[in-house]
């Protein structure tokens, strides 16, 4: 029979360590035993166990060495925040990157400890941090978490913070596109389709203010996007055509615009309120509050979109609120219906898309034609004549479908 070993007591009241039976000193830290030495050396457990106990009972892998010197993790942020500020600065990052760069870093500190050093970043920490990120994300919001991460540690070595590259391990890395591919699918499925159909847009354009019926059509007209309409100024209207780079790329665009484009947002752009800020004054979109309708808050650090929350409410008035569907995807809508025509070159071109190919550094213009083509095609689309209804139901009175008409914001 064998003799169970007589487990030691501790060496003081307050010893913070209790006697395991494999011969180590423990503690219990969010549900899980951890062991710290072996109970002949209580001090080296007592020493290993204050080195990592904030990282445990915070949820997170403990350095592996003890190592003292070196730069840290929150000041590593701080010197790749401020690399990134400059960016802005200079007009070569956008603010709203910016934010995402500043939201996506505070997550690594919180996860890895602002105190840790970089270099004991091992491979295991970053599968850790994987796994604890991914936890009710979708796969490209995990693929930018691990963009991120290696953007943020790559950094150090590139500006000789640290003397080696980290090393992120095999399990630390972007999904596959084959795993993007069927989540897609599978959400299609659930969901359906990331667009509208045009009569949901003709209803959303009956009910909707001044200003938002001009983004609405300007985003299915050419594909702009919440960040574009903000920012966009009137000088930019070039009488039926709109001509404005891409905020987020930089990619210079000319859009043909429809006569119902026009006219929309010259309503929007006579009955805009005034504007608080002196530099939002050319601007064609304006608050009732007299803000850009996508900015930064007031720390610097956060975003408002009322573009977004409008018409999420306005969906929701007229009963087309679903999961992942908001205004982004009348930019969908446009490169759906715009590559119907056949030309995928001049939509893209209107999409503001970044083109890498070898056929662009050939192409020396796009024809006007070929982007009125593009644009005429989902004008028809949008504007299809409805069918009438049949002559038994000619007198019969209609429901009106949707909320009454929203005020200007």
């Amino acid at each position: 029979m064998k003799k169970t070993r007589q487990k030691p007591d501790k060496p003081r009241k307050d010893f913070p360590l209790s006697p395991a039976n494999n011969g180590q000193w423990c503690k219990k830290i969010r549900g899980t035993i951890h062991y710290f030495g072996i109970w002949s050396s209580p001090d080296a457990a007592e020493a290993e166990y204050l080195r990592v106990r904030e990282y445990l009972q915070g949820g997170r892998l403990p350095p592996t060495t003890t190592a003292t010197e070196g730069i840290r993790l929150n000041r590593l942020a701080n010197e790749f925040l401020n690399s990134k500020r400059a960016l802005v600065a200079s007009g070569e990052l956008s603010s709203r990157t910016f934010r995402d760069y500043h939201a996506g870093v505070a997550t690594i500190v919180d996860n890895f400890g602002g105190e840790r050093l970089v270099v004991d970043c091992k491979p295991e920490d970053f599968s850790a941090y994987r796994q604890t990120v991914s936890k009710g994300r979708g796969l490209h919001s995990i693929g930018w978490t691990v963009t991120l991460a290696r953007m943020l540690f790559g950094f150090a070595y590139d500006s000789e913070l640290i003397e080696k590259p980290i090393r992120f391990g095999q399990q630390f890395n972007k999904p596959t596109k084959k795993s993007m591919r069927l989540d897609r699918a599978r959400k299609q499925e659930k969901h359906g389709l990331k667009m509208f159909q045009a009569e949901e847009i003709r209803g959303l354009l009956k009910y909707a203010s001044a200003q938002v019926r001009a983004m609405i059509l300007l985003a299915v007209n050419g594909g702009l996007g919440n960040s574009d309409l903000a920012n966009l100024p009137q000088a930019a209207v070039q009488r039926n055509w709109l001509v404005f780079p891409r905020i987020k790329t930089g990619v210079e665009r000319r859009i043909p615009l429809w006569p119902e484009t026009v006219d929309a947002l010259h309503l929007a752009i006579e009955s805009r309120p005034l504007a608080k800020d002196a530099q939002d004054a050319g601007l064609c979109f304006i608050t009732k509050y007299g803000h850009r309708w996508v900015r930064t808050g007031p720390n610097g650090t956060s975003n408002i979109d009322k573009i977004a929350d409008e018409f999420k409410k306005l969906l929701s008035d007229m009963n087309l609120k679903r999961e992942r569907v908001g205004f982004y995807a009348l930019r969908h809508t446009f490169e759906t219906i715009g590559g119907g025509c056949g030309d995928q070159v001049a939509v893209s071109s209107i999409m503001g898309h970044i083109d890498d190919s070898m056929s662009s550094l050939y192409r020396e213009r796009l024809e006007d034609s070929r982007l009125l083509a593009a644009v005429e095609h989902v004008r028809k689309w949008l504007f299809q004549p409805e069918e009438k209804p049949p002559a038994k139901a000619a007198g019969k009175k209609q429901t009106k479908a949707g909320s009454q008409k929203r005020g200007n914001i």
